[in-house]
């Protein structure tokens, strides 16, 4: 017999057998209690800077009141035998959400512990017997130990799945053509000092807070998104992380100086620049080396993500977001009506327009962003750091792009295709599913109102 079969018995026991009664007489005198047991837990959570950050989101204050109120209700409810398993279910399902959007553990036992202490302390004022209440307090604290047990291994068995596919993601790689993508970082930082370089020498006194940083740049973005992804040591994403701060830090100087008309340390200051550019672009030729081919978790077709590493993305992304205030946003994008071409060209020449369509997403996008194909004819890209101006802009990019391509398909043949495009913006609350539901819901409208088209999901 496993755990949660012990576990599971031990329920049925309580709410057939022995705490039936008890049960029936709780409920009622605790129902009036709930939404003042709930806005002490709330405002005990809420002076916990980690969990505030998400209390705070306004979808999650809409919800979790009355959401706590209705689960503590449900504990206390009759249930019979049958009513068991979909009872597990429930804290199973629980306990992956907490994970999903990252709560520690700890935070959720604390949280246990407080509504635990106020149902004590209201109970308390309707039971004259000691003894009567001792029974009460003894069956409570049982059925919670229970409850919170299988959300408990649920938790754990969802962070395991995400250590792991984390884990495999280090250990692989997230890019087949690595040495072309460091390529194109390089390109990238060169590319972001001569723009800077060109600032810095043409204004007399540039002002060090309007420089662009190269912590945002394209390759920043990379290293924030990507980079402890890309190695099986984090030593190289720390030297590379490293590495951007002096970078910004010798930037800085050099624009002070420069404005201050210190020429001698400004030059100095360039010097220092261009070494620590240098540098950091030797560490990212390194990375190829460290670099492997993914067998696991690539699309067999287009070499881009298949599902199995979208939560650990998206669960990350949302976590720097939460952590850094960097926006992120999700595009699903579907070719228009690719049933056709598979109809009249037969499936040789589909394949070939899904892998030349992911040929254009990698060239529209950045280094820092992720590339999934998330169905038959749909692709799915997060794109970190974006507002609704810039996820729009990147749309509508692939978009165009796609409407003036010719894919050249089997036997010489060309045709032309066009695509639709969701947009789900991530506004801050912890639930990255959220972000997904309003990207797919974007694309059915783009889908339903003609095709060819990017919608911005609203709430």
């Amino acid at each position: 017999m496993s755990m949660q079969d012990i576990m599971q018995a031990e329920l049925a026991a309580i709410y057939t057998g022995h705490g039936k009664e008890i049960l029936a007489k709780i409920a009622p005198l605790l129902e009036p209690e709930l939404p003042a047991i709930v806005d002490v837990f709330y405002d005990e959570f809420l002076r916990i800077p980690e969990p505030a950050r998400i209390l705070k989101h306004h979808i999650v204050q809409k919800n979790l009141r009355l959401s706590l109120a209705q689960w503590i209700a449900s504990l206390f409810a009759p249930h019979q035998a049958a009513d068991i398993p979909a009872l597990v279910e429930r804290q199973k399902h629980i306990g992956m959400v907490h994970a999903g959007i990252n709560v520690n553990l700890s935070y959720f036992t604390h949280g246990i512990s407080i509504l635990k202490r106020e149902i004590y302390q209201r109970l308390k004022r309707h039971y004259s017997e000691p003894e009567t209440f001792s029974t009460a307090f003894i069956l409570i604290d049982q059925l919670f130990d229970l409850l919170t047990g299988i959300i408990a291994e649920a938790y754990f068995l969802s962070e395991i799945t995400y250590e792991t596919n984390e884990l495999s993601l280090k250990m692989k790689g997230v890019s087949l053509n690595a040495a072309i993508e460091c390529e194109r970082l390089r390109a990238s930082l060169l590319d972001w000092l001569r723009a800077t370089l060109t600032l810095l020498y043409q204004a007399a006194e540039p002002d060090p807070n309007s420089l662009p940083k190269l912590q945002y740049s394209n390759f920043g973005l990379w290293v924030i998104y990507k980079a402890d992804l890309l190695s099986h040591t984090l030593h190289i994403s720390t030297d590379l992380k490293k590495q951007i701060r002096e970078i910004d830090d010798a930037l800085f100087q050099a624009a002070r100086y420069r404005a201050a008309g210190e020429n001698e340390r400004f030059f100095e200051a360039i010097g220092l620049l261009n070494d620590a550019v240098t540098k950091t672009s030797w560490f990212i030729s390194s990375l190829v080396d460290q670099m492997m081919e993914i067998d696991s978790g690539l699309d067999i077709l287009t070499r881009l993500f298949n599902r199995r590493y979208l939560d650990t993305i998206l669960r990350r992304q949302t976590d720097i977001s939460l952590k850094q205030g960097l926006p992120y946003a999700v595009l699903v994008i579907d070719l228009d009506h690719f049933k056709q071409v598979n109809d009249r060209h037969g499936h040789e020449s589909g394949d070939i327009l899904l892998k030349s369509f992911a040929e254009l997403l990698l060239l529209s996008v950045r280094t820092s962003d992720f590339i999934f194909r998330y169905g038959g004819e749909e692709f799915l890209i997060v794109l970190g750091n974006v507002e609704v101006k810039e996820a729009l802009g990147i749309a509508e990019k692939i978009r165009s792009r796609c409407e003036m391509q010719a894919f050249r398909l089997a036997g010489d043949l060309s045709i032309r295709q066009t695509c639709s495009i969701g947009i789900g913006i991530h506004d801050g609350h912890p639930d990255y599913a959220r972000t997904v539901r309003q990207a797919d819901a974007a694309l059915y409208e783009a889908k339903k109102t003609g095709r060819n088209r990017t919608i911005v999901a609203t709430e």
